[in-house]
């Protein structure tokens, strides 16, 4: 079996990229999306440039923190200081129940003009291009297209679709006492968020899970910090995705069942030799 393990929203705080550095350093995580306009990209940067043959990707982020573009150039993301609007707006403004209603929200020209400005930042900062593209949060089908776009200019594997086409689509299924708590899905609440679960979920199902090819295990790992709380309610839960990517339990799972792990590197290689 190959095992990608991917973590999002790397910079998105300083606690939440001391994590990512955690399990990458001491863990299995094999690839990890950075946000590149956050405030703190610049010193997030340093880790990524310490570790040249890890997996950095992008996540491109249109619901935290400040753009990349003019703010003149994106009127319809942005809020009065210039900062993207949250997803907690989006997603409770009623155009976002229709597709028509998503394009209006996020116009697909000024989509394209924002994830491009924090592609441009995220290589002039890191020297390099990143390993993948993926989006954050909330996403529309203009971002969808955007995306696609950029992945075809630069010949950059999209997480999405890799996670469509080259990956084995399988679920968890949602045990019983796991109705509410965020094992299965996002949870906002975070009493919720303490009950999840991941690792102990992971091996219970292992026996099916080595019955897959490829194999993807994605969450947000990190650590838990005040700047946290302030812009994102998914908060709580990192600790506990962090404690599943490095958990000595994974580790020895790897181990004793000769699982590969792999990045988007690899399995951009093999689709392009036709393996997947």
């Amino acid at each position: 079996m190959k095992l990608l393990v991917q973590g999002d929203d790397y910079g998105f705080t300083k606690g939440v990229t001391y994590g990512m550095i955690d399990a990458i350093d001491n863990g299995i995580l094999t690839c990890t999306g950075m946000f590149a306009n956050m405030e703190i990209a610049p010193w997030a940067v340093e880790f990524i440039k310490a570790r040249p043959n890890f997996c950095f990707g992008i996540d491109f982020n249109l619901v935290a923190g400040p753009s990349c573009a003019a703010a003149e150039k994106i009127p319809h993301l942005v809020d009065e200081n210039g900062r993207l609007i949250r997803s907690s707006v989006r997603i409770h403004d009623p155009r976002w129940q229709s597709e028509e209603g998503r394009a209006e929200l996020f116009p697909y020209e000024e989509v394209y003009t924002e994830i491009k400005a924090q592609y441009d930042r995220f290589v002039e900062l890191t020297g390099r291009r990143p390993g993948y593209l993926n989006g954050h949060s909330i996403v529309a089908e203009t971002m969808l297209k955007a995306i696609r776009k950029i992945a075809d200019e630069e010949d950059l594997p999209f997480a999405f679709d890799f996670m469509q086409f080259a990956f084995t689509t399988f679920s968890l299924p949602e045990d019983e006492d796991e109705k509410n708590n965020a094992s299965v899905s996002k949870v906002f609440d975070a009493k919720a968020q303490l009950k999840k679960d991941p690792l102990g979920k992971f091996l219970r199902y292992k026996e099916e899970i080595l019955n897959h090819e490829y194999v993807m295990a994605g969450g947000h790992p990190g650590y838990v910090d005040a700047d946290l709380f302030a812009l994102t309610s998914l908060s709580i839960e990192r600790c506990k995705d962090l404690e599943f990517v490095t958990s000595p339990l994974m580790k020895a799972f790897v181990g004793e069942n000769q699982v590969e792990l792999i990045d988007y590197y690899d399995v951009a290689k093999a689709m392009k030799q036709g393996l997947i």
